[in-house]
């Protein structure tokens, strides 16, 4: 009895992933005339995207931070590529770039995608190591700016019943140590995606991210992320650099140097995930990109806390060797 019922579970499961693997391919019809507005534009993911999308037809805005992107941009796409200059921290900015898009929508034309992809990582340090501007800025633009816009935006999405892509990371997966703002910028993109789907669900609008790997943009520079760890490390208090020490500051350096390695050049398979999010009949609600992200990241965050807290741990700061342990605990 327990046999066939195992048998039975495992056939209907089998059964349910294959109609949903056929459910993914199916795609909507007229995409040429689905106007997408892409944030952060000037270089990684954005750009790519940018590029993309205007290759295949679609009707693109592409919003840069500054008139350099926006000349480049430019110069390799078809004129049917518009851009903007666009601040994601900026009111004004912000107000200037729905008036943008309104008045370049013909009659009859809607919004159909916003893809919330401007985001920076301005430090890799412990937080006793953050300034409070670097915290604010990382949280400014990943986090509040993808809020600003969404929110500005959302009428003319509403109009349309269409689609909001957030570009997340695999630090909504794991929380990387030396990342504390940069993780929980990503992990509250994730949580306003997840409750944008219920707020918007009977509205037809849905509410996507996108977790991307190690892939090569300009995020990540290990020799810029090494002066600004020692710019950090030399402006904090006596006691602080103390703690951490010289060489646990060459050992947090040295692991800059792994980073570019495992690095992915190619962007498709993020573009990828972001143009099926956008045009597919049936989205995924997350896009995990990478081997990487797909076959160590996820799996392990599904395990317990304190292994990957052993696994992914911080070199010890010099300071910790004088901790003596607590015998009581």
């Amino acid at each position: 009895m327990m046999c066939g019922i195992l048998i039975l579970f495992i056939v209907v499961t089998i059964l349910l992933k294959i109609a949903e693997l056929y459910l993914r391919t199916l795609r909507l019809r007229n995409i040429l005339q689905k106007h997408v507005l892409i944030t952060g534009c000037d270089s990684g993911f954005g750009n790519s995207l940018a590029k993309y999308l205007d290759g295949i037809g679609v009707p693109v805005f592409a919003a840069c931070l500054t008139e350099s992107g926006q000349k480049n941009l430019k110069a390799r796409c078809s004129s049917r590529l518009m851009t903007l200059k666009l601040d994601v921290t900026d009111e004004k900015s912000i107000g200037e770039a729905v008036q943008f898009v309104q008045s370049k929508l013909e009659k009859g034309q809607e919004l159909w995608g916003l893809v919330n992809n401007a985001g920076l990582q301005v430090i890799s340090a412990p937080l006793e190591l953050h300034s409070k501007s670097a915290i604010e800025k990382t949280l400014q633009v990943n986090l509040l700016g993808a809020m600003y816009v969404t929110k500005a935006f959302l009428p003319l999405l509403r109009q349309s019943k269409g689609r909001i892509v957030s570009v997340s990371s695999d630090a909504a997966l794991i929380a990387w140590p030396c990342r504390v703002a940069y993780n929980i910028s990503k992990c509250g993109v994730e949580s306003m995606s997840s409750c944008l789907r219920k707020e918007m669900y009977h509205v037809g609008v849905s509410a996507h991210c996108v977790e991307p790997g190690a892939f090569k943009t300009n995020i990540v520079y290990p020799d810029e992320m090494a002066t600004q760890l020692q710019q950090a490390y030399n402006a904090s208090d006596k006691e602080i650099r103390t703690f951490y020490g010289p060489n646990w500051l060459e050992k947090w350096k040295e692991t800059y140097k792994n980073i570019l390695p495992i690095q992915n050049p190619d962007l498709s398979p993020v573009t990828d995930a972001i143009e099926h999010a956008l045009f597919a009949k049936f989205p995924k609600a997350r896009y995990r990109c990478g081997r990487d992200c797909q076959y160590e990241f996820w799996p392990m965050s599904l395990l317990p806390d304190w292994f990957s807290d052993w696994y992914y741990a911080m070199p010890a700061p010099d300071g910790a060797k004088d901790i003596k342990p607590d015998k009581s605990k």
